[in-house]
Formats: structure tokens, sequence, C-alpha cells
């Protein structure tokens, strides 16, 4: 099943050497990263400022598919 939590819910992210995430807590469960399927970086609040927004979509180990801004 797909949820949408479009205003987002606060992780704490473990990362390796490079900047990238080996784990994430979410709702006070860590979930090691078995993947990235996807990285991107867009533009947002461009009426007010020049902001970027960096996103990975990422697979866990234990089968979440989540994207992580």
């Amino acid at each position: 099943m797909t949820r949408l939590w479009p205003h987002g819910e606060p992780v704490q992210v473990q990362l390796d050497a490079h900047g990238l995430p080996l784990a994430f807590a979410w709702r006070g469960i860590w979930h090691p990263v078995a993947g990235i399927a996807n990285r991107w970086r867009a533009r947002t609040a461009w009426w007010a400022a020049e902001v970027w927004q960096d996103y990975l979509k990422l697979v866990t180990a234990d089968g979440l598919l989540c994207i992580l801004a």
C-alpha cells in the first residue's frame, strides 16, 4: 500500500562518508537502506528566493519505498 504525507514527517538519517544515507529512523524505528533508486534536485519557492531541495528515492532492507527530502 502507498501512503503520501504531503507535509512529511521528520526522520533522523545516518550518512556514509559520501553523504549518502545508510539508515534512517522514522517513528522511532531504524530502517537500513538497501538501495537508492533515484536522486534529484528541484527548485522550490522560486517566487521568493533561489531555494534548491535534494530528494532521494530509496528502498529499505525491510521493504519500504521512501522519498527523503
